[in-house]
């Protein structure tokens, strides 16, 4: 039987914070900000939040936009640093909440950024000799309450969400052979001091050697891609697309290009713009669009517009003129950048 991923749904905190604004009011350059980390929002948690809250809300919209019985799960697996508990373990919280069948397998698996392929890993055998049976894997963190918002290393990269996948037959994408590796001595270059039995009654925050990190991943990723591929037959070229796990839009563009990977090869998040209701002139839309497109490839540039467009029946923020002006703005300055990106 051939399994995979089916669908995929995810929640943030509450909290939604301009990463750009934050981070100048902590003294860091705007275009730092925007153009090395490339994270303009960030989400955080609220007081009231915890990670089983993140993990049960982007299940249940992943049942929800699915339309899977909460019967028919069979494994339920949350992936986190950051439990709401040092026990019970916190899939057993989300269980619950969720109203999973009693003979569901759940359990936690504390992993960072290589969570989500160890999960998957993990998840797949309790599928393999069970027909039809389905499996929700959980990856969710409140990093906000293990971090220290003055902490220059951590505070602009990290984000409190959950993310729930649905595994099971008849994938959109099935699973390919992967490759694990560790090396516990780089275990003080991220670490949280307290809550463990070294340290039970400290109160300690995370704390990252941001170089370190950055040196194991140009070191290690390559490498572990190239295992992974020739384990699965395959080669760089076979590949459309490459996601890769990092903090940063600096550690991406550095990956792609140790790799020699040629630029849309690489998925990027980020954005070019800000918000704002003033209507810029369509040629500095065409100029903004251009300068990313050279940077991350023509074919991987969408433009759209988020400038306040609330409106209510007491509560005006933008004049229907300025949307309409901002709009026909952002067209031509489409249009602008098409025919010289194209020509």
């Amino acid at each position: 039987m051939t399994i995979g991923i089916s669908a995929i749904a995810h929640a943030y905190g509450r909290r939604r914070i301009d990463n750009v604004a934050d981070g100048v009011r902590h003294d860091f350059d705007e275009s730092f900000v925007r153009e090395k980390l490339g994270i303009a929002t960030r989400y955080a948690a609220a007081e009231d939040q915890a990670t089983s809250d993140l993990a049960t809300e982007a299940a249940r919209a992943l049942l929800d936009k699915t339309g899977v019985p909460a019967q028919e799960i069979g494994a339920l697996i949350v992936v986190t640093q950051t439990p709401d508990y040092q026990l019970p373990h916190t899939a057993a919280l989300v269980q619950k909440r969720l109203g999973l069948p009693a003979a569901v397998a759940s359990f936690d698996m504390s992993l960072g950024c290589s969570g989500y392929v160890y999960g998957l890993s993990a998840v797949a055998p309790f599928l393999e000799h069970r027909d039809n049976a389905r499996a929700v894997l959980i990856t969710a963190d409140c990093y906000s309450k293990v971090m220290n918002e003055s902490d220059r290393a951590t505070s602009r990269l990290f984000s409190d969400a959950a993310a729930a996948t649905l595994v099971g037959p008849q994938p959109l994408y099935r699973l390919g052979k992967p490759v694990f590796s560790t090396d516990g001595g780089g275990a003080e270059a991220l670490i949280v001091k307290c809550g463990g039995s070294r340290a039970p009654s400290e109160h300690s925050q995370l704390y990252m050697d941001g170089r370190a990190i950055y040196s194991f991943a140009m070191s290690k990723v390559p490498q572990h891609v190239e295992q992974c591929l020739a384990l699965n037959g395959l080669k760089l070229d076979d590949i459309d697309r490459f996601v890769f796990h990092q903090a940063n839009r600096f550690m991406l563009e550095s990956l792609r290009d140790r790799m020699k990977l040629p630029p849309g090869k690489v998925l990027i998040p980020g954005v070019i713009s800000h918000a704002t209701n003033v209507v810029e002139h369509p040629e500095l839309v065409a100029e903004r669009i251009s300068r990313y497109a050279r940077l991350v490839g023509r074919e991987n540039v969408l433009a759209g517009t988020d400038c306040g467009f609330a409106q209510g029946p007491f509560y005006r923020r933008v004049h229907p003129s300025i949307m309409w002006a901002k709009l026909d703005a952002l067209a031509e300055g489409a249009r602008l950048a098409s025919k010289e990106l194209w020509t």
